[in-house]
């Protein structure tokens, strides 16, 4: 009801912030402003296929080439190719030769649909796309958040650590399947794995109005994934989350109901400073920073809305206010090549909390994808920061 009112002063204090220019560019900075608030939390239809295949190459060895052109096609590592609107997926090797714009790779496999030139898809560092591939006993479950029930899997080690659980909370725009390179490292500590999907996925109930809560709302359904470990014999959860994901698990280990329950939290590429994040994008978008500024206020306001009735708290995800509320271990994977999620807001945390924060800064790799170019430096860490958790002690 408020929102009427509110608009007519931020479009007042744009005009203002923009030096006293005429009511019409008050008018546009607004819509600029508009424009960059729902882009930040509204799910994309149709993930994009920015990479196409322009030819496959059988060699004389019984091996495949694929030729690829695109966004992220050159990147070091290896990756998932997604296609065919996600009915099809291929396992791509390394960077075998670059000529111009387009790249050779190898052709790990294709495990889903057909590669023929003219694809067109996307690379990502998943992997592994079904929690069997692991080699661990899945159970394919539910557990209930505050919307409804989402779907879940729970992989188990082969010798597992009594009372000892993770829950792993993928990054915004992705699903569960971006997990499960970090689950192996957690197994091979005796650790049960609760993997989830969160509001807005395609197993699990609508976000309020179908939108993010840039990890503040989804943090709610990490709280109630660690409600039901607890159920099923958890007296510890390490909390593994990937960019937003990262978001979501330090709200839920700050602020969170059963917060006592974790005893860390493992971090890849996370997304720390949202007030940042979002001039950063629109800066890449060479939007002006006064409707940066803009955007972010409609988010916190709630005159853009978002998936958190009455605004998002922006200013709460930020790394002093997190540094201020953690109280366990935090291991976090970050690159500097980052593009998506520059690590300055991880930085920053490693800086305000050296007790309690491990910053592993692996340069080469874009965003979510560290594992892919360096697996066993990755999965080392991992392992070793996992298995010298100690017990939380009771904060009541």
């Amino acid at each position: 009801m408020q929102a009427p009112g509110w608009t007519r002063g931020l479009v007042l204090g744009a005009v203002g912030a923009l030096g006293g220019a005429a009511l019409i560019g008050g008018i546009g900075s607004l819509l600029g402003g508009v424009a960059l608030a729902r882009r930040a939390v509204t799910p994309a239809a149709v993930p994009e296929s920015p990479v196409t295949v322009t030819h496959v190459v059988d060699r004389p060895d019984g091996g495949v080439l694929v030729r690829l052109r695109g966004v992220d096609a050159d990147l070091p590592g290896r990756y998932s190719f997604i296609f065919d609107g996600g009915r099809g997926h291929a396992r791509l090797g390394e960077v075998v030769e670059a000529s111009g714009d387009e790249v050779l790779r190898k052709l790990v496999s294709v495990d889903r649909g057909s590669l023929a030139p003219e694809t067109r898809g996307r690379v990502t560092g998943w992997w592994y796309t079904d929690p069997e591939q692991l080699g661990y006993r899945v159970e394919r479950t539910a557990y209930a958040t505050e919307l409804g029930d989402a779907e879940a899997w729970i992989i188990r080690p082969r010798i597992p650590r009594k009372r000892r659980w993770a829950v792993h909370v993928h990054g915004r725009g992705a699903l569960p399947e971006e997990t499960l390179r970090g689950v192996r490292s957690l197994a091979r500590c005796g650790i049960t794995s609760l993997v989830i999907s969160y509001r807005n996925d395609p197993g699990a109930p609508p976000g309020l109005r179908g939108r993010y809560g840039v990890g503040f709302s989804e943090s709610r359904d990490v709280d109630a994934a660690i409600a039901a470990a607890r159920r099923l014999g958890a007296e510890r959860v390490t909390l593994f989350g990937w960019s937003m994901g990262g978001t979501a698990c330090l709200v839920a280990a700050t602020r969170g109901e059963y917060r006592h329950l974790v005893d860390g939290l493992i971090l890849d590429s996370p997304a720390v400073d949202w007030n940042a994040l979002l001039r950063y994008h629109a800066a890449a978008q060479s939007a002006p920073a006064a409707i940066a500024g803009l955007g972010i206020e409609l988010l916190a306001r709630g005159v853009v809305a978002g998936g958190e009735a009455g605004g998002i708290p922006i200013d709460d995800l930020h790394p002093e206010t997190f540094a201020r509320a953690l109280a366990v271990p935090v291991l976090i994977h970050a690159s500097p090549d980052d593009t998506f999620v520059p690590p300055a807001g991880a930085e920053r945390l490693a800086q305000l909390r050296p007790d309690l924060v491990q910053l592993r800064l692996q340069p080469g790799a874009e965003h979510v994808k560290l594992w892919n170019v360096d697996q066993r430096g990755w999965e080392a860490v991992t392992r070793a920061f996992a298995r010298a958790l100690p017990r939380p002690p009771w904060r009541g």
